[in-house]
């Protein structure tokens, strides 16, 4: 038995609707004209993409912080490894500033990550024709950001990639929004 008003699915013996209070009358299929089974299902509610896309953004912006922090840790970490005043006696003489040179390049490959996520946050949430592509060149690279960075890059593909989203971003980006 489903709601007239809001068409949710209640139990046969509910008096009122769970989702919007209706009262819920029961009505007994008239001997003339038989039920039809199965009852039809209400149309599919539609996703509002624009607080999806609004969601995503911030989530993108969120996570090129704390990369961009992540990655302050890393670049200062090597400098110290590098410049360490005493050396462990069995480690190899140049191994310092190899692990101090090793540790800038990955920190500041982390940065220009973060500032690459980052602006694709920013630009979903302004929908500039640009940021969906970059999101999307992000969120490949944010799979391998386990845990947190895969969730949500799938998250990304789902709302970036779904028929409703796209719309929804193409009407938007070409409004100037």
């Amino acid at each position: 038995m489903f709601c007239t008003q809001c068409g949710n699915e209640v139990e046969q013996r509910a008096r009122f609707c769970s989702k919007c209070g209706h009262e819920v009358t029961a009505t007994a299929p008239s001997p003339v004209q038989p039920a039809a089974w199965p009852v039809p299902r209400p149309p599919a509610k539609q996703h509002d993409m624009g607080m999806h896309i609004n969601i995503l953004g911030w989530l993108l912006v969120g996570i090129g912080i704390l990369t961009g922090i992540g990655s302050l840790v890393v670049l200062f970490a090597g400098q110290v490894i590098r410049h360490l005043p005493i050396m462990p006696p069995d480690m190899p003489v140049g191994m310092p500033h190899f692990v101090g040179w090793l540790t800038g390049v990955i920190g500041l490959f982390l940065a220009a990550m973060a500032a690459g996520v980052a602006a694709a946050g920013v630009g979903l949430i302004q929908y500039r024709d640009w940021a969906r592509t970059l999101a999307v060149i992000m969120a490949v690279f944010l799979i391998f950001h386990f845990p947190i960075g895969t969730a949500i890059a799938i998250y990304a593909f789902w709302v970036l990639f779904s028929r409703e989203g796209q719309e929804y971003y193409k009407a938007r980006s070409t409004q100037g929004a």
